[in-house]
């Protein structure tokens, strides 16, 4: 058997100067992969900034004590939503407050021991906040809704109570829909 020396260096070459450019390009690659996500973070914290703005000037131009996104929220079964709502405190005192979601009523086709779980779709801080003088406050929550849901439209109150919490503890009120597809 004859073996050419050239031609297995010349291969062993080939394989180098591919495992070589296989690397650069991988390295290349992981780069733009980077670079991409960091931009798609700046945009993310430049909206919830502006998100975060756009609310603070509606709290103050309609002297409200609540701002909420939007009355109707579509989301489908097994997805989740994030909303940020404002708190204004037009008091000359600290405000120590506390947020809760209530489930009122839902269209007939839900059951009402659906209804009643529905309650637990919204993760938010349960804790108790303390909110400055002539300030406000935006917070997030993160509306998921599990797959076993049953479709409609679901009646809420979004409720921000007001220490001491008892009978009339309720700072501000907003109602709301959230509309249950597929």
């Amino acid at each position: 058997m004859i073996y050419n020396k050239r031609a297995s260096l010349e291969i062993s070459i080939q394989a180098i100067v591919i495992v070589v450019l296989a690397m650069t390009l991988l390295g290349l690659g992981l780069g733009f992969i980077r670079g991409m996500f960091k931009g798609i973070t700046d945009v993310n914290e430049q909206v919830t900034g502006d998100v975060r703005a756009k609310i603070g000037r509606q709290l103050i131009e309609t002297d409200e004590k609540v701002a909420f996104p939007r009355s109707e929220i579509n989301i489908k079964r097994g997805d989740s939503s994030i909303i940020e709502v404002g708190i204004n405190n037009k008091g000359n005192f600290d405000l120590l407050y506390k947020m809760s979601f209530k489930a009122i009523s839902s269209s007939p086709d839900v059951g009402p021991t659906k209804l009643a779980e529905s309650e637990e779709w919204f993760q938010y801080s349960g804790e108790e906040h303390t909110l400055l003088a002539a300030n406000f406050d935006v917070r997030q929550i993160r509306i998921s809704v599990p797959k076993g849901a049953d479709q409609g439209s679901y009646f809420f109150n979004f409720d921000i109570l007001q220490a001491p919490y008892g009978t009339s503890d309720i700072y501000a009120q907003k109602d709301f829909f959230v509309v249950v597809t597929g």
